[in-house]
């Protein structure tokens, strides 16, 4: 039976155990709470001990942190700043002596196991977290040795009975184990694959994106199919289930489980989880971005090769047009020249397209020619019509040849090879009225009428041959892919303007097409990205001039919608090209 409380109350019912010492320093009173903090405390006959021989009691309670209960002889009044003190196992306390006015003493013992528990959690947490900080494989995405250490770490650190790591298929019909930890035996093990039409309450529920805590696993029934890979189903009693989200898209999952008692989970567990979470996505990502830049490097190779083969095929083909333009009177040689250009990459189709165009229409020409040398019925006007077209004709067929050699050099773009091309001071508005003349025979063929207009003499020092791969990549894709859902439209429009700003610049293709929808403009700049891969579209075309607008010269472009309908491109230089000329500063130094 307890003491009388002499505070007549006022303290027995704290949820803080105490004991009263008189003034005298002898034991007066301690209320329930102490016999629940120390069972057995209350059947001794504590009434009237002194306060040292309460000590020498509270020391029989092993394992008690002895050397701690030691340097109680030391000090005599107790306060919770003295640490905390282990009583029996797991049993931590604080006491605090306070002064009362009749002289007494009052000494509050606080239990802080849970709080201990939890800052003992807590720092295993931290210590995980400096460990996985300095793992390589989540960085570097060697998912076999990043589930493996993970859920070793987060096994050890929550003190959970297993640890798993779960993927989702694309489809989110299955679960699919990528690693278990077994804290008892120090083993990874294997379990089954989890499906959703055996357990769908546990798949609707990972797909809400929120932690699943299970303090009682028998209370609910949505974790059964859960089986190890021996077939045995498992025996959770708790368990805490974190999603691993990628947006609003759940890609798997972290699950904790304790077979041994039931648990209720702490908030920083749950938040270490959700950052072990953040951890495996991360890692995935890493391991996508390593697969990709290992099939682009194998890709680059392979295309560098390609490269290289079409650029002899190129040279054979541009000393076949050379010998062309001398003896046209040999047609097989068209034919021949044919069939080389049409073996060249899609991204110099446009400009070796031009060059044929022209040469077929120099031989019909020629071919008229001659007919009227063996009939005899030629004429002074005659023979200089067929001079002046052929002398039209041979320079369209030079100039879009030499710009079909720069496409070649500028494919390697894809790798951001940089080119060595010299930078020059040209008028902007010539120069787009030199690229739109040369385009003018391929565009009126296809019923596309282009027009050019700068605003004013705009000079500007820059890479000329990439800004005519820039403007003729542009005009050719508004002319194939912009009307190919109206091939009998009779306005197809394509206009190129320029326009002075601040600093730079500012060039814009426009046409009245069909457009480019929302949903897929922002990939038309990444490499292989195309619409018309049943065509033959490779999908560089665009990002050869996003690499080249951005990396080589130095500007932007951005795409949205014309007015009236159909697509904008607008681009921004610079005035003066810094980038490829401190390139050639240093190629000279």
């Amino acid at each position: 039976m307890l003491p009388k409380d002499p505070y007549e109350g006022e303290l027995s019912a704290s949820p803080v155990g105490y004991i009263v010492y008189g003034p005298d320093g002898r034991l007066v009173s301690f209320n329930e709470r102490i016999g629940e903090l120390f069972p057995g405390f209350i059947h001794n006959d504590m009434i009237g001990k002194t306060r040292e021989e309460v000590r020498d009691i509270l020391r029989t309670y092993e394992p008690a942190a002895v050397k701690a209960l030691n340097r109680l002889d030391e000090i005599s009044d107790l306060s919770a700043e003295d640490g905390i003190f282990e009583f029996g196992k797991g049993r931590y306390c604080a006491l605090d002596d306070l002064a009362l006015p009749d002289g007494s003493t009052l000494t509050l013992i606080r239990d802080l196991s849970e709080k201990k528990r939890s800052l003992d959690s807590i720092a295993r947490m931290e210590r995980a977290l400096s460990e996985l900080a300095n793992e390589e494989a989540i960085y570097d995405g060697t998912k076999e040795r990043a589930y493996l250490i993970m859920t070793e770490v987060a096994g050890k650190a929550l003190m959970a009975t297993r640890t798993d790591v779960w993927l989702m298929n694309v489809d989110r019909t299955s679960l699919y184990p990528q690693e278990s930890y077994w804290s008892p035996t120090g083993e990874h093990m294997e379990l089954e694959r989890l499906d959703k039409e055996v357990n769908p309450a546990l798949f609707e529920m990972l797909a809400a994106g929120e932690p699943i805590c299970v303090p009682n696993v028998k209370a609910v029934d949505f974790l059964k199919g859960v089986r190890s890979g021996d077939g045995r189903e498992q025996d959770i009693k708790s368990i805490l289930i974190v999603p691993i989200m990628r947006g609003p898209r759940v890609v798997g999952a972290i699950a904790a489980a304790e077979e041994t008692y039931e648990r209720e989970w702490r908030q920083s567990e749950i938040a270490f989880v959700s950052y072990l979470c953040d951890l495996i996505l991360r890692m995935l990502e890493a391991h996508d971005r390593r697969v990709a830049e290992e099939g682009l490097r194998g890709f680059n190779e392979m295309l560098e090769m390609k490269v290289k083969k079409r650029t002899r095929d190129l040279e054979e083909a541009m000393e076949t047009l050379k010998l062309a333009q001398e003896e046209l009177v040999r047609s097989e040689k068209m034919a021949s020249l044919g069939g080389l250009v049409a073996g060249v990459a899609h991204e110099i189709n446009t400009p070796l397209g031009v060059a044929l165009t022209s040469i077929t229409h120099m031989a019909e020409v020629f071919e008229g020619f001659k007919r009227m040398v063996d009939t005899g019925r030629i004429k002074k006007s005659d023979l200089t019509n067929f001079m002046e077209t052929t002398d039209e004709g041979t320079t369209v067929v030079r100039r879009n040849l030499e710009r079909a050699a720069h496409l070649v050099r500028s494919f390697k773009m894809v790798a951001v090879d940089q080119s060595a091309d010299d930078t020059r001071e040209i008028d902007v508005g010539d120069y787009i009225n030199e690229i739109v003349d040369s385009l003018v025979p391929t565009l009126r063929k296809k019923g596309v009428k282009v027009e050019a207009e700068a605003g004013g003499k705009l000079m500007m020092k820059t890479v000329p041959g990439d800004l005519s791969h820039i403007l003729t990549n542009l005009i050719m894709n508004a002319a194939l892919h912009g009307f190919s859902d109206r091939p009998d439209f009779d306005d197809k429009q394509i206009k190129v303007t320029a326009q002075a700003g601040k600093k730079d610049v500012i060039i814009e293709v426009m046409d009245n097409g069909r457009g480019i929808p929302e949903d897929i403009r922002e990939k038309i700049f990444e490499p292989f990205f195309t619409t018309a891969r049943s065509t033959g579209g490779s999908g560089l075309g665009l990002n050869i001039v996003y690499n080249t607008v951005y990396h080589k010269l130095g500007g932007s472009i951005e795409v949205g919608d014309a007015e009236g309908g159909g697509t904008r491109f607008t681009i921004k230089l610079p005035l003066e090209n810094r980038k490829t000329a401190q390139r050639q500063k240093e190629r000279a130094e």
